[in-house]
């Protein structure tokens, strides 16, 4: 197929999932309505996990087991919420096409709605947990540090940036979902393997650590310690995270002696602005890749089932 010929199929493909609009915002709903069918709280429980886990984290590093760094809790929750949007939007959508093929053999409609309701869906959850979990904890944060230093004490003018990391993060996730979805249908080991993979990879990117010690670490000499750092941070969410933690909290301190650093180690500096934007393209480039794949594989789901 050649590249005009492909854009407009794609374009095609995109203007008639427009017009289907209004099912795609049913299909959020109905999502939403069957993981809480039958629940007492309902979607209270998607606020009660994270909640329970920013406490968690809260007595854990900052009372139990302090690292040494202030607020450490703080930060490795900024990074944990979008890193569970990532890895619930990314799995749960694996399954999405999968489990709804009765609908697919008797309705008539675009098929990549399928896994972009589920996308949208835990973008849904993702924004509660931001408005339920991070915010007052930023506001106590924030607030202490006021009282603390008898003057305002302000989130960064970063965080103006927060909208458009939700667009990049969700426009990754998209890409991903339809990319699974559609592979899912042919080999149904898709979402088992998904699951291994996003399982290593909450080692591979800066949740429970930052991302200046991959640059410092004492395992590897200094050229190829910073050669490491620049790979990590090819990976967009690397960068996506690494910004999650710079738009909501200031640069800190890790002291000398934490973690083998031989001297204190200043983190959350500010936004890889170069890195952020390859992670930009990435993200897009990783949503029409998807949107393609998908596409040009639809129509087989139900000979394969």
């Amino acid at each position: 197929m050649a590249h005009g010929s492909f854009r407009r199929s794609l374009i095609e493909e995109a203007s008639e999932a427009w017009r289907y609009r209004e099912l795609l915002g049913t299909l959020v709903r109905r999502e939403l309505d069957v993981r809480y069918k039958n629940s007492l709280f309902g979607v209270a429980w998607s606020l009660a996990n994270p909640l329970v886990r920013a406490l968690v984290l809260w007595a854990v590093f900052d009372k139990i087991a302090p690292l040494g760094v202030h607020d450490y809790s703080a930060y490795l929750l900024a990074a944990f919420l979008p890193w569970t949007f990532f890895l619930t939007g990314t799995l749960d959508a694996a399954e999405s096409v999968s489990k709804q093929m009765a609908l697919v053999r008797k309705v008539y409609f675009p098929r990549e709605l399928l896994p972009l309701a589920t996308t949208l869906a835990n973008l849904r959850h993702f924004l509660l947990s931001l408005v339920a979990v991070a915010v007052p904890f930023l506001i106590f944060l924030y607030g202490r540090d006021s009282l603390a230093h008898g003057r305002p004490s302000l989130p960064p003018a970063e965080i103006l940036l927060v909208p458009v990391l939700v667009v990049l993060q969700t426009l990754l996730i998209a890409g991903l979902a339809l990319f699974l979805s559609a592979l899912n249908v042919f080999m149904e080991d898709t979402k088992f393997l998904a699951a291994v993979v996003l399982d290593l990879l909450f080692y591979a990117v800066p949740i429970i650590y930052f991302i200046e010690q991959v640059a410092v670490t004492p395992a590897f000499p200094p050229a190829t310690a910073r050669l490491l750092h620049d790979l990590f941070m090819l990976n967009p969410m690397t960068v996506l995270l690494v910004s999650w933690r710079v738009c909501l909290l200031r640069p800190t301190t890790m002291p000398a002696g934490r973690f083998g650093l031989a001297e204190d180690l200043a983190v959350n500096q500010g936004i890889p602005w170069g890195f952020l934007a390859i992670a930009g393209v990435v993200c897009v480039a990783v949503f029409l890749g998807g949107y393609a794949f998908f596409n040009r594989r639809k129509w087989r789901f139900v000979e394969q089932m």
